[in-house]
């Protein structure tokens, strides 16, 4: 666990979806003492708080319509959650999957291992983020790549020129547009497909 993810810890905005009372109440003063900055609410609001990193949600039977409702209306990321469960059973594990928490803290409540918890869940979701980040981009790469080869062969179709000719024609544009060779791309790919769903004049 880096020194840096730890310091970090130390900034963030932590939501407390917990009951008003003793166990509650001593969650979020130990969450103080590490350094976080937390808030507690109960009964579980419709929406997320702007500015949240992390949830600590009770799994609690009487709010479970709250707490779904909750969990569907999370944004995109969504923040770091830890769930908090009283005991096991089919119900329980459903929705904390649903949650999609990235650690679990046993009822009681304890001080010790609560620190440990966060660092982990956090750098969980750090990773999380880091993979879908990637993902993404490589995504975007694959579509780019695609749409490069259709660009080339509607040049080479059109213009009868080879594959090496077609991809120079495209350079040529992108630089005298200023623009990326995918950019090109795509808008020859886009130009292509207007005029075949445009209807043939007789």
């Amino acid at each position: 666990m880096s020194f840096a993810l730890l310091r970090d810890l130390r900034d963030l905005k932590v939501l407390v979806l917990h009951p008003n009372n003793a166990e509650g109440q001593s969650l979020t003063e130990h969450l103080r003492r590490i350094g976080c900055t937390p808030t507690q609410i109960w009964p579980v609001p419709p929406e997320l708080p702007l500015g949240t990193d992390v949830v600590f949600l009770a799994i609690e039977d009487d709010a479970r319509p709250e707490i779904e409702r909750f969990i569907k209306n999370q944004p995109k990321p969504g923040p770091t959650m830890l769930a908090i469960v009283g005991y096991e059973n089919p119900s329980t594990l459903q929705i904390v999957l649903e949650s999609g928490a990235q650690a679990v803290v046993e009822r009681p409540i304890k001080p010790f291992g609560l620190l440990t918890n966060l660092a982990i869940a956090r750098n969980l979701w750090l990773e999380q983020q880091r993979l879908l980040k990637e993902a993404r981009k490589y995504r975007r790469k694959a579509m780019g790549d695609q749409q490069l080869a259709r660009a080339k062969a509607i040049l080479m179709a059109h213009n009868g020129a080879t594959e090496n000719e077609a991809y120079q024609d495209l350079r040529r544009q992108a630089m005298e547009r200023r623009v990326s060779i995918e950019e090109v791309a795509k808008s020859i790919v886009l130009s292509e497909e207007h005029l075949r769903a445009s209807p043939k004049r007789a």
